[in-house]
């Protein structure tokens, strides 16, 4: 077992900009964090030798394990081979087993392998290769002066099969691991889940404890370091404690998100949904049928966005609206109990409001919203202020909108 001290690199110069994230760190720190190896550094660098060369230079000079994702395509701004050769003094040697595999990837999907593709099979000399199952650039791992240094392709889906096939197997049986338990709450503020779990959290002083909030949604991150293979035994009774006291407030758990539980919920009773959507532009549809096998309680929606679709594809009355405006309580439950009706399903739900930056008045400022569930002698409403920027106040309202089912769904009193 190496030493439990790791270090990531994220390569990539698109990782530096604003449009792409470095997804790949957190699920290698989840991974290394289950075999009890802390990661203590994580580090984004683009594609220059000269930067290439300097983190990996200070990467062996702090840490025992050094895994590197990215850069290691066919072209010229793919790096990280080269730069790790320089680092360590060695040459690059073709790999002619790497590049008959290579070759035969291309033929199998009746495509010629473009020359540039041969430098993928440049492998550093005396380097362990990793097989690639998914893709053409295989993994390497090298070890220097007790480093253990693993290159790793940057695709995630590629990254992520090779890590625990070709990568964890190679670390060894760990000595001890981190178990994490994440417990996912809604429809609460922090400040009001920290005070509500300021008790509990004092006597889970030996558990790695971490609040976090994110659009409409609070987490809290448990941590227990165990023998390898042995069962959490302070987690367990701390998490009872925890779903006590939140009650219906917790929605999920690890992988849970709050739009699979509706669908669970909705599943279980066997009855169906329609959504009516017109502040959210079809952001609860989309979290609904990000879903695999949503299409078994999931009928479809209706993004009616101007007043006159509202009328025709949702019935609302058009008296409603001149009295009522656009974004009230009152069009909202007509939206809900229309697409239901429309769409004949068991549940309707709603969203409408002023995502910003524009608002309705001092009454209706940006970030007012309005929600509404219409289901089996079901009828609620629902009016929000949201903070946030235009895209907040929609993540925020679709959110809240499925929350809104789910505890009509568990029978809530509203």
């Amino acid at each position: 077992m190496i030493a439990p001290r790791a270090e990531l690199l994220a390569i990539g110069s698109e990782l530096l900009g604003p449009l792409h994230l470095d997804t790949n760190g957190s699920f290698l720190s989840r991974r290394l964090g289950e075999r009890g190896i802390e990661v203590r550094f994580r580090t984004t660098v683009g594609d220059s030798d000269a930067d290439l060369c300097a983190a990996f230079r200070v990467a062996l000079d702090r840490s025992g394990l050094i895994l590197a994702t990215g850069g290691l395509g066919p072209t010229v701004d793919d790096r990280t081979r080269e730069a790790i050769a320089t680092v360590l003094d060695l040459p690059l040697l073709e790999d002619a087993a790497i590049a008959a595999e290579i070759e035969a990837r291309f033929h199998r999907h009746g495509l010629t392998m473009p020359p540039r593709n041969r430098r993928q099979a440049q492998v550093p000399r005396g380097a362990e290769v990793l097989p690639n199952r998914l893709g053409t650039a295989p993994g390497l791992l090298l070890r220097s002066a007790g480093v253990m240094i693993a290159l790793l392709p940057g695709v995630p889906s590629e990254m992520r099969a090779m890590t625990d096939e070709e990568l964890l197997p190679r670390l060894g049986a760990p000595t001890q691991c981190h178990v994490d338990r994440v417990l996912k709450i809604t429809g609460l503020t922090e400040s009001e889940v920290d005070r509500r779990l300021s008790g509990i959290e004092q006597k889970a002083s030996n558990l790695g404890w971490t609040i976090l909030a994110g659009a409409a949604q609070i987490e809290i991150h448990l941590r227990e370091l165990v023998p390898g293979g042995a069962e959490p035994v302070v987690i367990p009774p701390i998490e009872a404690e925890i779903r006590q006291v939140l009650g219906v407030d917790l929605f999920g758990c690890d992988e849970d998100t709050l739009e699979g539980t509706v669908g669970r919920l909705l599943l279980e009773r066997g009855e169906s949904l329609a959504v009516a959507e017109s502040l959210t532009g079809g952001l609860i549809a989309r979290r609904l049928t990000d879903i695999s096998g949503a299409s078994r309680y999931f009928l479809g929606g209706i993004v009616g966005y101007a007043d006159r679709v509202k009328i025709a594809a949702l019935g609302v009355g058009r008296e409603t609206l001149d009295r009522h405006s656009a974004v009230s309580e009152e069009v909202v439950a007509e939206m809900a109990a229309g697409v239901r009706e429309r769409l004949g399903a068991d549940w309707g739900l709603a969203a409408s409001g002023y995502a910003g930056p524009g608002g309705g008045g001092v009454e209706r400022p940006p970030g007012t919203v309005m929600l509404a569930v219409a289901g089996p002698g079901v009828a609620r409403t629902r009016t929000l202020r949201l903070p946030g920027d235009r895209s907040g106040v929609r993540a925020r309202a679709a959110q809240l909108a499925l929350d809104l089912l789910r505890r009509a769904l568990l029978g809530e009193p509203a």
